[in-house]
């Protein structure tokens, strides 16, 4: 199966790259019941097709790219990224 590449550069700090990262891997966060996860885009794909190869760039299968791309889509105002196909 073919993999591609995700490179991104976030332009802005503070809320805007918040709110693409916890899109893109979700977040932690504290209840009184104890430790909590909100779910990314990340968190709904199988672990064993994708992986950070640093923090701003993502090594997944095609077939679950789609999904990941909406993101970026969503929050290209904030974002430079392209899409590289990986032969292996």
């Amino acid at each position: 199966m073919r993999k591609i590449l995700l490179v991104w550069d976030v332009k802005v700090r503070g809320s805007p790259a918040t709110r693409f990262y916890r899109a893109l891997s979700g977040y932690d966060y504290q209840t009184k019941a104890g430790k909590s996860h909100s779910a990314g885009i990340l968190d709904e794909i199988p672990d064993d097709v994708w992986e950070f190869v640093n923090r701003s760039t993502l090594l997944i299968e095609e077939e679950y790219a789609k999904l990941v791309e909406k993101i970026f889509k969503e929050f290209s105002t904030y974002l430079n990224w392209c899409r590289f196909e990986v032969e292996v």
